[in-house]
């Protein structure tokens, strides 16, 4: 079957609660794909894919990331998942690893899931998309379960998460959310939105109401063993937005989320304009600054001469995905150094 036939084919078998497996090369490296559907038994009201590597030099590292397709289409997020899922194969093709793309889903009018905004913390018990954080944590509690029982391979309790744009918000805030999993936090193209753990603000650039929103205090102590690993394109605020306005008026940077009232509430943006900056950079820098003075290991790497995306032809591209992959190796390599864990 074709592209298009096979998406529908997924679909239609996820629709229906079903999985599939599947066997598919990636870079000569034979990979087990698995489209796992729904399982409202373990409170799991979305789909995943999860690949897994059928080598010997399998590394027990979890690399996750979201889907970042807005969308209402399913087949639409379908293939961009999977898009995702091989690209990662592709920046961790040296010391592979199995992978996880959540299926998150995109509604019109509907909270921003794949920001986990704050009006993400309002949907109700009964909907199928409350607490997508923490359906994600269930989605790598029974990758984990998996990747034990058919592969014999027990993985690292903390995870690599990545994410560009959109999933490098969702990024950001999982990691906020949910800060004793993650082991590496490797973040492009959200250089606006860095939170920073401080009462000061509110979700998702700080943690004023943290509680109140999660129902649980803020781990300092995990979040500061997060390494964070951002990046940016030199340009990336050179495309303005024809729907949202700066302090002065004129029109805003697209990718910096401060001025997005859907991922962050307008207040919580201009406070956190007020105090650091209205431009990117220089409020990125003051963000790390902060962060590094409160211990937190996070580094922020411009890239010179490109922007968010490709479509003029000098998006960070290559060179956001060697920054990816070398993190990625940084991460196994002083987890090994630190623990003597082998691959």
């Amino acid at each position: 079957m074709n592209k298009d036939e096979f998406i529908r084919y997924v679909s239609s078998e996820l629709e229906h609660g079903r999985d599939i497996d599947l066997e598919y090369q990636i870079n000569g490296i034979p990979y087990k794909i698995k489209f796992l559907a729904t399982d409202m038994n373990k409170g799991i009201n979305i789909p995943c894919i999860l690949a897994i590597p059928l080598s010997e030099n399998t590394n027990s590292q979890l690399v996750v990331e979201a889907n970042n397709l807005e969308s209402g289409n399913f087949q639409e997020i379908i293939e961009q998942g999977t898009q995702t899922g091989i690209r990662l194969a592709q920046l961790t093709r040296d010391l592979p690893s199995p992978i996880v793309v959540p299926l998150i889903p995109s509604y019109r009018d509907y909270p921003y899931l794949q920001q986990l905004s704050q009006e993400c913390f309002s949907i109700s018990r009964d909907d199928r998309n409350y607490r997508i954080d923490e359906q994600v944590v269930k989605i790598i509690g029974r990758a984990k379960s998996i990747l034990e029982q058919e592969r014999g391979l027990v993985v690292k309790d903390r995870i690599f998460l990545n994410g560009y744009s959109s999933s490098g918000v969702f990024a950001q805030r999982f990691a906020l959310l949910h800060p004793d999993i993650v082991e590496t936090a490797c973040i492009g193209g959200a250089s606006g939105s860095i939170p920073i753990p401080t009462e000061k603000l509110a979700y998702p650039l700080g943690i004023a109401d943290y509680e109140s929103l999660t129902g649980k205090r803020f781990d300092l102590e995990s979040y500061s063993k997060i390494k964070f690993r951002y990046y940016v394109g030199e340009l990336e605020t050179q495309n303005k937005s024809d729907s949202r306005f700066d302090d002065f008026g004129q029109p805003a940077p697209m990718h910096d989320m401060s001025y997005f009232d859907r991922s962050v509430p307008t207040e919580v943006g201009k406070y956190q304009r007020s105090v650091l900056g209205t431009e990117m950079f220089s409020r990125a820098q003051k963000t790390i600054q902060i962060l590094q003075s409160l211990g937190i290991d996070v580094q922020h790497k411009i890239i010179l001469g490109r922007g968010h995306n490709n479509r003029n032809g000098i998006g960070v591209n290559e060179l956001g995905d060697k920054f990816v992959n070398d993190t990625y190796k940084s991460t196994i390599e002083s987890r090994e150094i630190n623990y003597g864990v082998s691959r």
